[in-house]
Protein backbone atom coordinates (compact mmCIF):
# COMPACT_ATOMS: atom_id res chain seq x y z
CA UNK A 1 0.00 0.00 0.00
CA UNK A 2 1.59 3.62 -1.08
CA UNK A 3 0.44 6.60 1.15
CA UNK A 4 0.78 10.10 -0.06
CA UNK A 5 0.11 13.87 1.03
CA UNK A 6 -0.72 14.24 -2.39
CA UNK A 7 0.83 14.38 -5.92
CA UNK A 8 0.40 17.36 -8.22
CA UNK A 9 -1.51 16.79 -11.87
CA UNK A 10 1.53 18.54 -13.88
CA UNK A 11 4.20 16.53 -11.79
CA UNK A 12 2.47 13.28 -13.13
CA UNK A 13 2.14 13.66 -16.50
CA UNK A 14 5.94 14.98 -16.68
CA UNK A 15 7.23 11.90 -15.39
CA UNK A 16 4.93 9.51 -17.95
CA UNK A 17 5.64 11.52 -20.64
CA UNK A 18 9.63 11.89 -20.23
CA UNK A 19 9.44 8.04 -19.64
CA UNK A 20 6.40 6.36 -21.31
CA UNK A 21 5.22 8.12 -24.26
CA UNK A 22 8.00 7.38 -26.83
CA UNK A 23 8.06 3.61 -25.58
CA UNK A 24 4.61 3.03 -25.50
CA UNK A 25 4.13 4.94 -29.33
CA UNK A 26 6.47 1.96 -30.58
CA UNK A 27 5.21 -0.80 -29.45
CA UNK A 28 3.85 -3.59 -31.11
CA UNK A 29 0.19 -4.65 -30.72
CA UNK A 30 -0.34 -8.08 -29.39
CA UNK A 31 -0.91 -10.63 -32.06
CA UNK A 32 -4.98 -11.45 -32.50
CA UNK A 33 -4.69 -15.07 -30.74
CA UNK A 34 -2.99 -13.96 -27.74
CA UNK A 35 -5.19 -12.48 -24.58
CA UNK A 36 -3.90 -9.01 -23.94
CA UNK A 37 -3.57 -7.72 -20.62
CA UNK A 38 -5.33 -5.70 -18.55
CA UNK A 39 -5.38 -3.41 -15.88
CA UNK A 40 -8.21 -2.51 -13.86
CA UNK A 41 -8.51 0.71 -12.36
CA UNK A 42 -10.30 1.97 -9.37
CA UNK A 43 -10.78 5.00 -8.36
CA UNK A 44 -12.31 5.36 -4.80
CA UNK A 45 -12.77 8.71 -2.52
CA UNK A 46 -14.94 7.88 0.65
CA UNK A 47 -16.21 5.07 -0.70
CA UNK A 48 -18.24 2.07 1.96
CA UNK A 49 -15.19 -0.32 1.82
CA UNK A 50 -17.52 -3.21 1.89
CA UNK A 51 -18.89 -1.90 -1.42
CA UNK A 52 -15.73 -1.46 -3.27
CA UNK A 53 -14.41 -4.82 -1.65
CA UNK A 54 -17.30 -6.41 -3.44
CA UNK A 55 -16.23 -4.89 -6.80
CA UNK A 56 -12.88 -6.20 -6.65
CA UNK A 57 -14.27 -9.58 -5.24
CA UNK A 58 -16.28 -9.46 -8.69
CA UNK A 59 -12.79 -8.68 -10.56
CA UNK A 60 -10.99 -11.19 -9.09
CA UNK A 61 -13.40 -14.01 -10.14
CA UNK A 62 -12.84 -12.76 -14.09
CA UNK A 63 -9.48 -11.70 -14.30
CA UNK A 64 -6.36 -13.62 -16.26
CA UNK A 65 -3.28 -14.12 -14.56
CA UNK A 66 -1.56 -11.31 -16.45
CA UNK A 67 -4.13 -8.85 -15.99
CA UNK A 68 -3.44 -6.54 -12.47
CA UNK A 69 -6.06 -4.10 -10.52
CA UNK A 70 -5.16 -1.36 -9.27
CA UNK A 71 -7.26 1.07 -6.68
CA UNK A 72 -6.50 4.81 -5.66
CA UNK A 73 -8.30 5.89 -2.89
CA UNK A 74 -7.72 9.74 -3.06
CA UNK A 75 -8.82 13.14 -1.68
CA UNK A 76 -10.60 10.97 1.70
CA UNK A 77 -8.74 11.21 4.96
CA UNK A 78 -11.39 9.12 6.99
CA UNK A 79 -9.44 6.21 7.76
CA UNK A 80 -12.46 4.66 9.19
CA UNK A 81 -13.36 4.19 4.81
CA UNK A 82 -9.50 3.34 3.34
CA UNK A 83 -8.07 0.85 6.00
CA UNK A 84 -10.62 -1.90 5.86
CA UNK A 85 -10.24 -1.32 2.33
CA UNK A 86 -6.52 -1.42 2.50
CA UNK A 87 -6.01 -4.56 4.83
CA UNK A 88 -8.26 -6.39 2.34
CA UNK A 89 -6.06 -6.07 -0.36
CA UNK A 90 -3.14 -6.44 1.83
CA UNK A 91 -4.72 -10.07 2.76
CA UNK A 92 -4.52 -10.93 -0.65
CA UNK A 93 -2.20 -13.04 -2.39
CA UNK A 94 0.26 -11.28 -3.73
CA UNK A 95 0.12 -13.06 -7.38
CA UNK A 96 -2.92 -11.31 -7.66
CA UNK A 97 -1.58 -8.37 -8.64
CA UNK A 98 -3.68 -6.09 -6.68
CA UNK A 99 -2.08 -2.83 -6.24
CA UNK A 100 -4.01 -0.15 -3.02
CA UNK A 101 -2.87 3.04 -2.92
CA UNK A 102 -4.00 5.95 -0.65
CA UNK A 103 -3.33 9.75 -1.24
CA UNK A 104 -4.65 12.14 0.94
CA UNK A 105 -4.72 15.08 -1.54
CA UNK A 106 -4.50 14.16 -5.55
CA UNK A 107 -5.27 17.83 -7.86
CA UNK A 108 -7.45 17.39 -10.93
CA UNK A 109 -10.68 15.90 -9.68
CA UNK A 110 -11.08 12.18 -10.87
CA UNK A 111 -8.50 12.89 -13.66
CA UNK A 112 -5.73 13.84 -11.41
CA UNK A 113 -6.41 10.10 -9.95
CA UNK A 114 -6.61 8.29 -13.07
CA UNK A 115 -3.50 9.94 -14.39
CA UNK A 116 -1.96 8.71 -11.30
CA UNK A 117 -2.89 5.06 -11.66
CA UNK A 118 -1.62 5.07 -15.76
CA UNK A 119 2.11 6.17 -14.05
CA UNK A 120 1.86 3.29 -11.81
CA UNK A 121 0.37 0.89 -14.09
CA UNK A 122 2.15 -2.11 -15.33
CA UNK A 123 3.79 -0.91 -18.97
CA UNK A 124 2.55 -4.90 -20.01
CA UNK A 125 -0.63 -3.64 -19.74
CA UNK A 126 -1.21 -2.67 -23.38
CA UNK A 127 -5.39 -1.95 -22.27
CA UNK A 128 -6.55 -0.14 -19.19
CA UNK A 129 -10.11 -0.46 -17.95
CA UNK A 130 -11.85 2.27 -15.91
CA UNK A 131 -13.79 0.36 -13.13
CA UNK A 132 -15.93 2.71 -10.80
CA UNK A 133 -16.23 1.63 -7.78
CA UNK A 134 -19.81 0.23 -7.19
CA UNK A 135 -19.43 -1.69 -10.67
CA UNK A 136 -19.14 -5.42 -9.85
CA UNK A 137 -18.17 -7.33 -13.11
CA UNK A 138 -20.35 -10.03 -14.46
CA UNK A 139 -19.02 -13.48 -15.34
CA UNK A 140 -18.63 -12.96 -18.93
CA UNK A 141 -17.00 -9.60 -18.39
CA UNK A 142 -13.39 -10.27 -18.81
CA UNK A 143 -14.06 -12.73 -21.96
CA UNK A 144 -16.44 -10.01 -23.72
CA UNK A 145 -13.47 -7.56 -23.21
CA UNK A 146 -11.01 -9.35 -24.85
CA UNK A 147 -12.97 -10.60 -27.69
CA UNK A 148 -13.77 -6.77 -28.34
CA UNK A 149 -10.22 -5.85 -28.56
CA UNK A 150 -9.95 -9.18 -31.24
CA UNK A 151 -13.26 -7.60 -32.98
CA UNK A 152 -11.73 -4.33 -33.48
CA UNK A 153 -7.70 -3.98 -32.85
CA UNK A 154 -7.73 -0.79 -34.44
CA UNK A 155 -9.94 0.96 -31.94
CA UNK A 156 -8.30 3.04 -29.35
CA UNK A 157 -11.75 3.93 -26.99
CA UNK A 158 -13.81 0.42 -26.31
CA UNK A 159 -17.09 1.47 -24.75
CA UNK A 160 -19.40 -1.05 -22.77
CA UNK A 161 -22.57 0.56 -21.64
CA UNK A 162 -23.39 1.29 -18.05
CA UNK A 163 -26.59 -0.56 -16.22
CA UNK A 164 -27.78 -1.02 -13.13
CA UNK A 165 -28.92 -3.52 -10.39
CA UNK A 166 -30.89 -1.83 -8.33
CA UNK A 167 -34.28 -3.11 -7.30
CA UNK A 168 -37.21 -0.78 -6.81
CA UNK A 169 -36.44 1.99 -9.24
CA UNK A 170 -37.48 1.00 -12.24
CA UNK A 171 -38.16 4.02 -14.09
CA UNK A 172 -34.83 5.55 -12.73
CA UNK A 173 -33.26 2.66 -14.30
CA UNK A 174 -35.04 3.23 -17.89
CA UNK A 175 -34.37 6.73 -17.66
CA UNK A 176 -30.72 6.69 -17.01
CA UNK A 177 -30.35 3.23 -19.62
CA UNK A 178 -32.45 4.97 -22.66
CA UNK A 179 -28.91 6.66 -23.39
CA UNK A 180 -27.29 3.54 -24.22
CA UNK A 181 -30.46 1.44 -25.24
CA UNK A 182 -31.43 3.97 -27.71
CA UNK A 183 -29.28 7.22 -27.84
CA UNK A 184 -25.68 5.60 -28.05
CA UNK A 185 -27.28 2.37 -29.92
CA UNK A 186 -27.92 4.31 -32.85
CA UNK A 187 -25.06 3.62 -35.78
CA UNK A 188 -23.63 7.49 -36.35
CA UNK A 189 -22.60 7.25 -32.59
CA UNK A 190 -22.29 3.74 -31.85
CA UNK A 191 -19.02 4.08 -34.37
CA UNK A 192 -17.60 7.15 -32.87
CA UNK A 193 -18.53 6.67 -29.26
CA UNK A 194 -17.46 9.18 -26.13
CA UNK A 195 -15.95 7.57 -22.74
CA UNK A 196 -18.78 7.33 -20.62
CA UNK A 197 -16.50 6.50 -17.60
CA UNK A 198 -16.49 3.08 -16.52
CA UNK A 199 -15.70 0.05 -18.29
CA UNK A 200 -14.15 2.12 -20.83
CA UNK A 201 -11.36 0.37 -22.59
CA UNK A 202 -8.65 2.02 -23.36
CA UNK A 203 -5.51 1.16 -25.30
CA UNK A 204 -2.61 2.84 -22.90
CA UNK A 205 -0.41 3.89 -25.66
CA UNK A 206 -3.17 6.06 -27.09
CA UNK A 207 -3.95 7.44 -23.81
CA UNK A 208 -0.58 8.26 -23.35
CA UNK A 209 0.08 10.16 -26.71
CA UNK A 210 -3.05 12.27 -25.65
CA UNK A 211 -0.74 13.30 -22.48
CA UNK A 212 -3.00 11.39 -19.67
CA UNK A 213 -6.45 12.31 -18.97
CA UNK A 214 -7.19 16.02 -19.04
CA UNK A 215 -8.86 17.86 -16.14
CA UNK A 216 -10.30 20.61 -18.28
CA UNK A 217 -13.67 19.41 -18.09
CA UNK A 218 -15.29 17.33 -14.47
CA UNK A 219 -16.31 14.97 -16.77
CA UNK A 220 -13.29 13.87 -18.17
CA UNK A 221 -14.13 10.97 -19.83
CA UNK A 222 -16.28 12.45 -22.64
CA UNK A 223 -13.50 14.86 -22.88
CA UNK A 224 -10.63 12.05 -23.37
CA UNK A 225 -12.68 10.55 -26.52
CA UNK A 226 -13.06 13.76 -28.15
CA UNK A 227 -9.35 13.96 -27.73
CA UNK A 228 -9.07 10.71 -29.15
CA UNK A 229 -11.14 11.72 -32.19
CA UNK A 230 -9.34 14.67 -33.12
CA UNK A 231 -5.64 12.63 -32.85
CA UNK A 232 -7.30 10.30 -35.13
CA UNK A 233 -7.60 7.02 -33.13
CA UNK A 234 -10.61 5.13 -33.72
CA UNK A 235 -13.51 4.26 -30.85
CA UNK A 236 -16.84 2.17 -30.24
CA UNK A 237 -19.50 1.45 -28.26
CA UNK A 238 -19.98 -2.27 -27.30
CA UNK A 239 -23.58 -2.88 -26.58
CA UNK A 240 -22.74 -5.78 -23.84
CA UNK A 241 -23.59 -5.65 -20.32
CA UNK A 242 -20.67 -6.87 -18.45
CA UNK A 243 -20.76 -4.81 -15.17
CA UNK A 244 -23.89 -3.63 -13.26
CA UNK A 245 -23.83 -1.11 -10.42
CA UNK A 246 -25.66 1.30 -8.06
CA UNK A 247 -28.19 4.17 -8.87
CA UNK A 248 -27.57 7.27 -6.55
CA UNK A 249 -28.84 5.95 -2.85
CA UNK A 250 -31.47 9.71 -3.43
CA UNK A 251 -33.24 11.85 -5.23
CA UNK A 252 -30.75 14.67 -4.57
CA UNK A 253 -28.09 12.89 -5.12
CA UNK A 254 -29.71 11.64 -8.65
CA UNK A 255 -29.92 15.37 -9.38
CA UNK A 256 -26.70 16.77 -8.29
CA UNK A 257 -24.87 13.72 -10.25
CA UNK A 258 -27.06 14.67 -13.49
CA UNK A 259 -25.67 18.65 -12.63
CA UNK A 260 -22.28 17.60 -12.65
CA UNK A 261 -23.16 15.74 -16.00
CA UNK A 262 -24.86 18.34 -17.90
CA UNK A 263 -21.62 21.02 -16.51
CA UNK A 264 -19.12 18.53 -17.84
CA UNK A 265 -20.66 18.27 -21.21
CA UNK A 266 -20.86 21.18 -21.50
CA UNK A 267 -17.42 22.62 -20.97
CA UNK A 268 -16.57 20.30 -23.30
CA UNK A 269 -18.93 21.73 -25.58
CA UNK A 270 -17.46 25.20 -25.06
CA UNK A 271 -13.78 24.11 -25.83
CA UNK A 272 -15.20 22.02 -28.72
CA UNK A 273 -16.99 25.63 -29.72
CA UNK A 274 -13.54 27.26 -29.85
CA UNK A 275 -12.07 24.76 -32.12
CA UNK A 276 -14.40 23.34 -34.45
CA UNK A 277 -14.02 18.76 -35.60
CA UNK A 278 -14.77 20.23 -38.66
CA UNK A 279 -12.69 22.74 -39.36
CA UNK A 280 -8.94 22.28 -41.55
CA UNK A 281 -6.41 20.66 -38.97
CA UNK A 282 -2.68 21.31 -38.51
CA UNK A 283 -0.67 18.53 -38.89
CA UNK A 284 -0.93 17.12 -35.39
CA UNK A 285 -4.35 16.69 -35.41
CA UNK A 286 -6.76 13.90 -36.93
CA UNK A 287 -6.09 13.13 -40.93
CA UNK A 288 -9.53 12.44 -41.45
CA UNK A 289 -11.42 13.77 -44.56
CA UNK A 290 -14.23 17.00 -44.23
CA UNK A 291 -16.71 14.69 -44.51
CA UNK A 292 -15.45 12.28 -41.96
CA UNK A 293 -14.69 15.16 -39.83
CA UNK A 294 -18.35 16.32 -40.29
CA UNK A 295 -20.20 12.78 -39.16
CA UNK A 296 -17.56 12.75 -36.01
CA UNK A 297 -19.40 16.63 -34.77
CA UNK A 298 -22.28 15.09 -35.51
CA UNK A 299 -22.17 12.50 -33.18
CA UNK A 300 -20.08 14.63 -30.58
CA UNK A 301 -22.82 17.30 -30.35
CA UNK A 302 -25.37 14.47 -30.21
CA UNK A 303 -24.05 12.78 -26.96
CA UNK A 304 -22.45 15.77 -25.33
CA UNK A 305 -25.93 17.61 -25.80
CA UNK A 306 -27.77 14.35 -24.54
CA UNK A 307 -28.37 15.62 -20.86
CA UNK A 308 -28.50 19.52 -22.29
CA UNK A 309 -31.56 21.11 -23.35
CA UNK A 310 -31.66 24.71 -24.83
CA UNK A 311 -34.86 25.85 -23.26
CA UNK A 312 -33.67 27.94 -20.54
CA UNK A 313 -33.64 31.03 -23.32
CA UNK A 314 -37.38 30.71 -23.23
CA UNK A 315 -37.84 30.06 -19.85
CA UNK A 316 -35.93 33.46 -19.43
CA UNK A 317 -38.50 34.49 -22.47
CA UNK A 318 -40.98 33.34 -19.95
CA UNK A 319 -40.20 35.24 -17.00
CA UNK A 320 -39.56 38.22 -18.47
CA UNK A 321 -43.18 38.17 -20.36
CA UNK A 322 -44.82 37.59 -17.20
CA UNK A 323 -43.08 39.94 -15.52
CA UNK A 324 -44.53 42.43 -18.40
CA UNK A 325 -48.05 41.29 -18.35
CA UNK A 326 -48.08 41.42 -14.48
CA UNK A 327 -47.38 45.19 -14.90
CA UNK A 328 -49.83 45.40 -17.44
CA UNK A 329 -52.92 44.09 -15.35
CA UNK A 330 -51.53 46.26 -12.49
CA UNK A 331 -51.72 49.32 -14.47
CA UNK A 332 -54.96 48.47 -16.09
CA UNK A 333 -53.17 48.94 -19.63
CA UNK A 334 -53.94 46.25 -21.29
CA UNK A 335 -53.02 45.01 -24.88
CA UNK A 336 -53.06 41.33 -25.68
CA UNK A 337 -50.08 41.84 -27.57
CA UNK A 338 -48.09 41.34 -24.61
CA UNK A 339 -49.12 37.93 -24.96
CA UNK A 340 -46.91 37.42 -28.08
CA UNK A 341 -43.99 36.19 -26.54
CA UNK A 342 -45.54 33.02 -24.86
CA UNK A 343 -46.58 31.51 -28.42
CA UNK A 344 -43.09 31.42 -29.00
CA UNK A 345 -42.93 29.85 -25.62
CA UNK A 346 -44.63 26.97 -25.55
CA UNK A 347 -43.83 26.44 -29.28
CA UNK A 348 -40.10 25.70 -27.49
CA UNK A 349 -41.53 23.52 -24.87
CA UNK A 350 -43.62 21.60 -27.37
CA UNK A 351 -40.58 20.85 -29.75
CA UNK A 352 -38.52 19.77 -26.77
CA UNK A 353 -41.30 17.43 -25.25
CA UNK A 354 -42.00 16.35 -28.68
CA UNK A 355 -38.76 15.45 -29.48
CA UNK A 356 -37.44 13.80 -26.57
CA UNK A 357 -41.25 11.44 -26.43
CA UNK A 358 -40.02 10.45 -29.66
CA UNK A 359 -36.79 9.94 -28.39
CA UNK A 360 -38.36 7.30 -25.42
CA UNK A 361 -41.00 5.84 -28.06
CA UNK A 362 -38.57 4.25 -30.01
CA UNK A 363 -36.20 3.07 -27.15
CA UNK A 364 -36.79 -0.80 -27.57
CA UNK A 365 -34.30 -1.62 -24.17
CA UNK A 366 -32.43 -3.99 -26.04
CA UNK A 367 -29.74 -3.94 -23.17
CA UNK A 368 -32.50 -4.67 -20.65
CA UNK A 369 -33.31 -7.77 -22.66
CA UNK A 370 -29.71 -9.51 -22.47
CA UNK A 371 -30.19 -9.61 -18.70
CA UNK A 372 -33.53 -10.59 -18.80
CA UNK A 373 -35.05 -12.23 -21.40
CA UNK A 374 -38.29 -12.26 -20.72
CA UNK A 375 -38.42 -8.30 -20.54
CA UNK A 376 -40.83 -6.31 -22.60
CA UNK A 377 -41.50 -2.94 -23.88
CA UNK A 378 -44.51 -1.30 -22.97
CA UNK A 379 -46.45 2.10 -23.74
CA UNK A 380 -47.05 2.83 -20.15
CA UNK A 381 -43.11 1.86 -18.95
CA UNK A 382 -41.62 4.24 -22.13
CA UNK A 383 -43.99 7.07 -20.89
CA UNK A 384 -42.97 6.53 -17.51
CA UNK A 385 -39.12 6.79 -18.56
CA UNK A 386 -40.30 10.12 -20.48
CA UNK A 387 -41.60 11.51 -17.48
CA UNK A 388 -38.84 10.79 -15.20
CA UNK A 389 -36.69 12.56 -17.87
CA UNK A 390 -38.85 15.55 -17.31
CA UNK A 391 -37.80 16.02 -13.81
CA UNK A 392 -34.08 17.24 -15.45
CA UNK A 393 -35.97 20.14 -17.73
CA UNK A 394 -35.05 22.83 -15.70
CA UNK A 395 -31.36 21.22 -14.53
CA UNK A 396 -30.96 20.48 -18.66
CA UNK A 397 -31.80 23.96 -19.23
CA UNK A 398 -29.81 26.40 -17.24
CA UNK A 399 -27.52 24.67 -15.15
CA UNK A 400 -25.29 24.63 -17.68
CA UNK A 401 -24.98 28.07 -18.47
CA UNK A 402 -22.28 29.20 -16.07
CA UNK A 403 -19.66 27.50 -18.34
CA UNK A 404 -20.48 30.70 -20.95
CA UNK A 405 -18.60 32.87 -18.53
CA UNK A 406 -16.13 30.58 -16.93
CA UNK A 407 -17.59 29.77 -13.60
CA UNK A 408 -16.17 26.44 -12.20
CA UNK A 409 -17.64 23.65 -10.33
CA UNK A 410 -16.08 21.39 -8.07
CA UNK A 411 -16.39 17.52 -8.95
CA UNK A 412 -18.72 15.96 -6.52
CA UNK A 413 -18.65 12.07 -6.48
CA UNK A 414 -22.23 10.66 -6.09
CA UNK A 415 -22.21 8.91 -2.48
CA UNK A 416 -23.41 5.41 -2.29
CA UNK A 417 -23.86 5.03 1.23
CA UNK A 418 -27.22 3.49 2.51
CA UNK A 419 -29.33 5.50 5.12
CA UNK A 420 -31.83 4.69 7.57
CA UNK A 421 -34.82 7.40 6.43
CA UNK A 422 -38.11 7.38 7.50
CA UNK A 423 -40.78 7.86 5.07
CA UNK A 424 -42.07 11.61 5.95
CA UNK A 425 -38.39 12.45 5.78
CA UNK A 426 -37.69 10.95 2.44
CA UNK A 427 -40.58 12.38 0.56
CA UNK A 428 -39.87 16.12 2.15
CA UNK A 429 -36.06 15.43 1.17
CA UNK A 430 -37.79 14.72 -2.57
CA UNK A 431 -39.89 17.53 -2.57
CA UNK A 432 -36.88 19.88 -1.98
CA UNK A 433 -34.69 18.12 -4.23
CA UNK A 434 -37.18 18.52 -6.98
CA UNK A 435 -36.59 21.36 -9.78
CA UNK A 436 -40.01 23.66 -9.12
CA UNK A 437 -39.48 26.49 -11.16
CA UNK A 438 -41.23 25.84 -14.58
CA UNK A 439 -44.08 24.31 -12.24
CA UNK A 440 -44.36 27.76 -10.63
CA UNK A 441 -43.88 29.74 -13.87
CA UNK A 442 -46.52 27.98 -15.79
CA UNK A 443 -48.91 28.03 -12.96
CA UNK A 444 -48.58 31.84 -12.84
CA UNK A 445 -49.20 31.99 -16.75
CA UNK A 446 -52.13 29.80 -16.25
CA UNK A 447 -53.58 32.25 -13.39
CA UNK A 448 -53.15 35.25 -15.86
CA UNK A 449 -54.76 33.76 -19.31
CA UNK A 450 -57.39 32.05 -17.46
CA UNK A 451 -60.95 32.55 -18.09
CA UNK A 452 -61.58 35.04 -15.15
CA UNK A 453 -58.78 36.73 -16.94
CA UNK A 454 -58.80 40.26 -18.88
CA UNK A 455 -56.21 38.47 -20.67
CA UNK A 456 -57.73 35.13 -21.54
CA UNK A 457 -56.62 33.07 -23.79
CA UNK A 458 -57.75 29.50 -24.52
CA UNK A 459 -54.05 28.51 -26.56
CA UNK A 460 -51.76 29.94 -23.64
CA UNK A 461 -54.19 28.48 -20.56
CA UNK A 462 -54.03 25.36 -22.46
CA UNK A 463 -50.78 25.00 -22.85
CA UNK A 464 -49.53 26.02 -19.27
CA UNK A 465 -52.23 23.65 -17.36
CA UNK A 466 -50.29 20.97 -19.96
CA UNK A 467 -47.00 22.14 -18.61
CA UNK A 468 -48.21 21.76 -14.67
CA UNK A 469 -49.68 18.47 -15.03
CA UNK A 470 -46.64 16.74 -16.93
CA UNK A 471 -44.33 18.70 -13.93
CA UNK A 472 -46.83 17.17 -11.51
CA UNK A 473 -46.73 14.14 -12.82
CA UNK A 474 -42.94 13.80 -13.31
CA UNK A 475 -43.14 14.17 -10.14
CA UNK A 476 -44.75 11.71 -9.01
CA UNK A 477 -42.85 8.94 -10.72
CA UNK A 478 -39.63 10.64 -9.24
CA UNK A 479 -41.32 10.60 -5.56
CA UNK A 480 -42.58 6.38 -6.84
CA UNK A 481 -38.60 6.08 -7.46
CA UNK A 482 -37.17 6.95 -4.05
CA UNK A 483 -39.14 5.79 -1.20
CA UNK A 484 -37.78 5.10 2.68
CA UNK A 485 -35.89 1.85 2.49
CA UNK A 486 -34.90 0.51 6.03
CA UNK A 487 -31.25 -1.31 5.11
CA UNK A 488 -28.59 -2.52 7.19
CA UNK A 489 -25.00 -0.83 6.35
CA UNK A 490 -22.90 -3.68 4.93
CA UNK A 491 -20.00 -5.20 6.79
CA UNK A 492 -17.02 -6.15 5.81
CA UNK A 493 -15.98 -9.60 5.43
CA UNK A 494 -14.86 -11.33 8.00
CA UNK A 495 -11.55 -12.62 6.36
CA UNK A 496 -10.17 -9.22 5.78
CA UNK A 497 -10.57 -8.09 9.63
CA UNK A 498 -7.93 -9.95 10.78
CA UNK A 499 -5.47 -7.68 8.99
CA UNK A 500 -6.46 -4.06 9.76
CA UNK A 501 -4.52 -4.04 13.52
CA UNK A 502 -1.75 -5.25 11.51
CA UNK A 503 -1.89 -2.98 8.84
CA UNK A 504 -2.24 0.16 10.98
CA UNK A 505 1.77 -0.47 12.52
CA UNK A 506 2.66 -1.06 8.84
CA UNK A 507 1.12 1.71 6.64
CA UNK A 508 3.89 4.70 6.74
CA UNK A 509 3.53 7.78 4.66
CA UNK A 510 5.76 8.10 1.14
CA UNK A 511 7.17 11.29 0.10
CA UNK A 512 6.69 12.70 -3.37
CA UNK A 513 10.02 12.35 -3.96
CA UNK A 514 9.14 8.20 -3.71
CA UNK A 515 6.29 8.73 -6.03
CA UNK A 516 7.96 10.07 -8.53
CA UNK A 517 10.63 7.33 -8.39
CA UNK A 518 7.27 5.13 -9.14
CA UNK A 519 6.55 6.81 -12.30
CA UNK A 520 10.19 6.53 -13.83
CA UNK A 521 10.61 3.05 -13.26
CA UNK A 522 7.00 2.27 -13.39
CA UNK A 523 7.30 -0.33 -10.38
CA UNK A 524 4.49 -0.68 -7.99
CA UNK A 525 4.84 -0.19 -4.28
CA UNK A 526 2.92 -2.31 -2.52
CA UNK A 527 3.29 -3.74 1.62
Amino acid sequence: MLVSNGVPRKKILKNIASTSIKQSLQETHSPASQEPSLSFQLMTRAEPPALVIATIQSLLAVKAPQDEIIIIDNNNTATSLYRPLAAFCASLDPTQQVHFYHIDAVAGFKAGALNLALGLMNPNCSYLVVVDSDYQALPQARSSIADAIKCHPEHSLLQFPQFYRNGGQVDTQSELNHYFNHHLYRPFNQDRALSTGTYAVIRRSALLNLGGWSGASITEDAQMGVLMHQKGFHSKFIPQVIATGLLPNTLNDLMSQRRRWIYGNMQVLQDYAAKPFFLSAKESDSPLRVSERLAYTRAHLSQLSAWINFTGFFIFLQICALLVIGTALFSHNLDMSVLTPLYLVYASYAIFLGRRLWAYCHDESPLNKQIDKNHQTSTHTKLRAWLMHLNFWELGALSWLPVLWGRTKPFICTPKQEFIQTSRSVQLANIAALPKLLLTLNLITAICVAPFSPLYSPILFFCAVTVCLLKLAAARVAMDNFIATEQKAPSISTKSKPAITTLHKQIKPIKTADITAVFEDKKTINY
